[in-house]
């Protein structure tokens, strides 16, 4: 079987559109942040503390685009396993390996991988694009023919 990636990242362009509007979240953040400062300091509360409340929210907001901009989202496929990483809060990707697998379902929004030990991992694909989503189960089915896997794929039936 020859290895297949599917690169994740909805945005292959992230340059002026991301920078725009990460610039504009940040301006409206500043003017609330400086109206509640004023409406504050008008009513001789003591401001320090939402100050400097409000300056480590505006150092983890920035915090969190930076890291958002740079996750890389992917699905790679080989003989061996299927690994992928979805989001930046899990820094090493996930692996599950061919051999310790009993069954795959393919359903609508997901796809559960039954193994061995009696164990279930599920990969919800449901927040991809349908096309995204076609090209990840028809590349595992096809793994999965190829190692003799069964696989399930979910009917969609119409109760009358």
């Amino acid at each position: 079987m020859e290895p297949f990636s599917i690169n994740l990242n909805q945005m292959a362009d992230k340059g002026s559109r991301y920078k725009r509007l990460v610039l504009i979240l940040a301006l409206s953040f500043l003017a609330t942040s400086a109206i509640i400062f004023w409406i504050l300091y008008k009513k001789e509360n003591p401001v320090e503390w939402i100050f400097l409340g409000l300056g480590l929210y505006f150092l983890l907001f920035i915090y969190f685009g930076y890291v958002g901009y740079n996750t890389k989202m992917f699905i790679n496929g080989d003989d061996f396993a299927i690994e992928y990483q979805f989001g930046f809060f899990k820094k090493v990707p996930e692996k599950i390996i061919w051999e310790t697998l009993t069954k795959v379902k393919l359903g609508f929004t997901y796809i559960a991988f039954l193994k061995k030990t009696g164990r279930r991992k599920v990969i919800k694909v449901g927040w991809l694009p349908y096309q995204k989503v076609k090209e990840i189960k028809n590349k595992v089915q096809a793994i999965c023919d190829e190692k003799e896997i069964k696989v399930e794929v979910a009917k969609y039936h119409n109760e009358e």
